[in-house]
This record gives C-alpha cells, sequence and structure tokens, in this order.
C-alpha cells in the first residue's frame, strides 16, 4: 500500500509477484478514502481533532525561505572535511525503481551525471497528480542549477535531541552556477557503520530516504513501521541557502538520497541523489570516511 503525498485520502494499492527472481507488478490501483471516514480514522488513531490539522492535511504545504536552526535537531561533536569524488562523466546508473521510471524522465541525450547541470539541456520529468498518476503532458522542471557546482562534503558526529545514540551526518556543499549562493544538502541521523555493504549495480537496496524532518522510509514493512516510528527518528535531510533558509526541494526536483557502503571497501560511502519523484539518480558521490 502507498500513501500519496497528494493530500489527504489519495491511497493507492500494488500488487507484485515474481518473475524470472525479479519483483514485477501485475495490478495496481487507486481509492480516496471518503473524507468524512478519513477524519474519523485519524482522529481514532491519532487522539487528536481532525480540524486542528486539516488545512495542512488538505492542501500542500510550501515553507520556502523558512529558517532552519540545525541545533534544535542535533549537536555536533566534531567534524572534518572528507575527500570526495563526483565523477561527472560517469554514466547514469539505472537500476530498481529508476528502471521502471524511464519513461516519467522528459529529455534527451542525457547519459552522464553532467549532462543534468548543463544548462543547455532541458530535464523535466512527468507531474504526480491526483489520485498518483504521472502525467507526461503536464511536465514538472527543475532547478538543478542551485546544486550545479559541487564544492565539498563534511562529516561529523552528532548527537540528536531527544535521541541516545550518537549518530553521524553528511553535509554536501554546493555552488549556485547562476548566483553564486552557496548552498548546503544536510543528510543527519545516520549510523554510517550500519549501512548494508553493496555493489553499485544494487544501490537500490541501500538505504533509500526521502526529504524531511520525522519521516518514514520511501517503503517499510507494518512491523518497521510499529517498531520504528518516525515522530521519534533522528534522521532529517533538507536543503539550506547560505543564510539557513529552506530550499523547496520538490521544485529543485531532488526527493532523496541513497546510501550504501561499498562491496569491498567498508570505508567508502557512496551516497546517490534522487531526482523528482525518485524517476531517476541525478549523482553519485563517493565519500572516504576513513
Amino acid at each position: 500500500m502507498a500513501n500519496n503525498c497528494l493530500n489527504a485520502g489519495f491511497w493507492e494499492i500494488l500488487l507484485f509477484t515474481k518473475e524470472d527472481n525479479n519483483k514485477s507488478l501485475y495490478y495496481q490501483s487507486w481509492f480516496t478514502f471518503p473524507i468524512g471516514h478519513y477524519k474519523n480514522i485519524f482522529e481514532k488513531i491519532n487522539k487528536i481533532s481532525y480540524w486542528q490539522h486539516w488545512w495542512k492535511l488538505e492542501h500542500w504545504q510550501d515553507p520556502s525561505g523558512t529558517i532552519l536552526k540545525t541545533n534544535l535537531l542535533r549537536n555536533v561533536i566534531n567534524q572534518k572535511e572528507v575527500a570526495t569524488q563526483f565523477p561527472l562523466d560517469e554514466r547514469i546508473i539505472v537500476s530498481g525503481e529508476q528502471s521502471r521510471k524511464v519513461r516519467t524522465t522528459l529529455a534527451t541525450n542525457i547519459t552522464k551525471w553532467r549532462d543534468f547541470y548543463d544548462v543547455k539541456n532541458e530535464v523535466k520529468f512527468a507531474s504526480f497528480r491526483a489520485p498518483g498518476f504521472y502525467d507526461q503532458n503536464k511536465p514538472w522542471g527543475n532547478q538543478y542549477w542551485r546544486i550545479g557546482k559541487f564544492d565539498k562534503a563534511i562529516l561529523r558526529n552528532i548527537k540528536p535531541i531527544g535521541f541516545e545514540q550518537n549518530l553521524q551526518e553528511i553535509e554536501l556543499g554546493f555552488t549556485d552556477t547562476k548566483t553564486g549562493e552557496k548552498n548546503r544538502l544536510f543528510i543527519s541521523g545516520v549510523n554510517l557503520k550500519t549501512l548494508p555493504q553493496l555493489p553499485v549495480k544494487d544501490y537500490s537496496t541501500g538505504l533509500y530516504m526521502p526529504m524531511g524532518i520525522g519521516i518514514p522510509p520511501f517503503y517499510q514493512s507494518y512491523e518497521e513501521l510499529t517498531n520504528n516510528h518516525p515522530d521519534v527518528s533522528p534522521y532529517f535531510s533538507f536543503l539550506l541557502d547560505s543564510q539557513e533558509r529552506w530550499i523547496d526541494h520538490h521544485h529543485l526536483a531532488v526527493d532523496g538520497s541513497v546510501m550504501h557502503l561499498d562491496k569491498d571497501n567498508p570505508n567508502l560511502l557512496h551516497l546517490y541523489l534522487l531526482s523528482y519523484e525518485k524517476n531517476t539518480l541525478i549523482a553519485h558521490f563517493l565519500i572516504d570516511l576513513t
């Protein structure tokens, strides 16, 4: 089951089978909870009034420009800049969900990572619209110039607020190729040592997470959800400009990240950025954790 991020009540059911040891979709349908029934379920589960939150639940929220203070989410124990490669001429990697969504990336001659950041290339995506369809007739653009030039990576040991265990944080620094603004992507609240060691071709089975604060993974079992509720998760990920203002990643067209350790070298972290609606990967960073 999928809860679509298109306002309250939009849900999706997908049934899969295995063909030649690969997961294959054979049935998909969409349904909408009658809003009155949705209200009753919401109040029964959460023990709070639906009407206190109905506007945010039924309307998309856009807090662009809001100042985010990272010290309210975690305290930094120590940090260091770490050697990082971003091989711009590497061919785009496609596996898992991205192999099924090739048709939703509306672009031509996009073969390497650098092609996403070349202003001469027009890259758009099929829009995700209610109740959960991809519409190629309403293309979604991007603002990849805001992360157009990769500058550096910083590794931090952190103490998340309200969480006992010390964890790690990766900050990727970028320069806006139109304005020169220095923008930063944070991926925080991760135990890097426990990430799976995988070959690059299996990246989609790594830590596969959306942007945001207090969020569950894109995919998880019901048992995992009940044992690791997102409202107590130390994980967060967002982009800030040089004034600590939140950058709308949806309009930027970055919806999350994937991380895993190298199959042969546990001190090498592979970090990938997911495009709008996870339609494609748009970057692959190799971070030396030694």
